[in-house]
């Protein structure tokens, strides 16, 4: 009797061990099969996602013949974009959320969470919630729609949270591309100089071996073209920005934006004969003031205002445009050795 009370005793105690094992593998396994709905593997099948935050800021990022715009007008930048996509296609669990902290997320998420809506062939693929850090910095509350279960994601092998990645503003997505042109795909770069156009140029390229040089007063180079340098040139038009947008509610850009202060006019056509335009302006914020009593220390040393095609006005470093403000006399200086 007492054997068959011992056995009965252990079979319990076995049958409890492994229900307990098999509940929680399965609680684990059910997670983590939950949590994998929030990567999307394939991310070239997106072709829109939407972003939106608790104060009504909406941001549409939609793939329109191979380019990601951002609210139908505007073109992204492709870091910006290469990151969220790698971010939707890596987050992943790190953890789920203790009960201890459940109710506090959950908090968080429903006042002040990031709502993201990914769309692949037109059709609602994922949606889920994207809220604050953790405590340490290393990991970012998600929620699955239609979910009451918080977890904590991450990206396996990257050190910080991931909210940021999911930014409503436009403008910080805005490409702030100015010229993005390949070599082979320039026809004409002229440059104006105001009151120097023997220094102005036109510079067109016919093709590898044939280009024609000319200044603004109507001098043609006939030889003695340093080749090295033209060729160094060219590549610099590959790709220049700006910094970011001129606040014309700061400044009156009728007042900075004068003749007496323009440095030069760059015109760049490529070979379908399209063209792009750049005024570039020295900067200061009383431009008639300038006129008037100014010098040159009352110039920005590292910034200049640009307008683009006569309308946006942007603010860029010299530093970004100092490789192509140069002279048509440049172009036969020999290289030092």
């Amino acid at each position: 009797m007492k054997k068959n009370t011992l056995y009965i005793l252990v079979l319990l105690v076995l049958v409890a061990v492994a229900y307990y094992v098999y509940t929680t593998k399965g609680s684990k396994s059910s997670i983590s099969n939950r949590l994998k709905d929030f990567a999307v593997e394939d991310t070239s099948s997106i072709d829109k996602i939407i972003i939106s935050n608790k104060n009504g800021s909406v941001l549409k990022l939609t793939k329109m013949n191979g380019i990601w715009m951002a609210n139908d007008t505007i073109k992204t930048r492709k870091d910006i974009m290469r990151t969220l996509l790698e971010t939707i296609k890596r987050v992943s669990i790190k953890s789920p959320v203790n009960k201890a902290m459940k109710d506090n997320v959950m908090k968080q998420l429903a006042t002040g969470a990031v709502q993201v809506e990914i769309f692949v062939d037109g059709d609602l693929e994922k949606k889920y919630f994207v809220g604050g850090a953790t405590q340490d910095g290393l990991g970012t509350f998600f929620l699955l729609d239609n979910s009451d279960e918080p977890i904590v994601a991450h990206i396996p092998g990257f050190d910080g949270y991931l909210t940021v990645r999911y930014n409503t503003n436009a403008e910080v997505w805005r490409d702030r591309e100015v010229f993005r042109y390949y070599p082979q795909n320039i026809d004409i770069i002229s440059i104006d100089y105001p009151n120097l156009k023997k220094e102005s140029f036109s510079l067109r390229i016919s093709g590898k071996d044939y280009i024609s040089l000319t200044n603004g007063a109507g001098d043609t180079a006939t030889g003695n073209i340093n080749g090295e340098y033209l060729r160094s040139y060219l590549i610099n038009y590959t790709d220049v920005q700006y910094e970011n947008i001129a606040n014309a509610k700061k400044i009156k850009l009728g007042e900075v934006l004068l003749p007496e202060n323009l440095i030069c006019t760059i015109t760049v056509f490529d070979k379908s004969g399209t063209s792009k335009k750049v005024e570039l302006f020295r900067r200061f914020f009383d431009g008639q003031n300038f006129i008037a009593n100014g010098s040159e220390n009352d110039l920005d040393q590292n910034r200049m205002f640009i307008r683009v095609n006569g309308k946006d006005v942007y603010n860029a470093q010299y530093n970004a445009f100092s490789k192509l403000i140069v002279r048509y006399s440049d172009f036969f200086t020999v290289p030092s050795k």
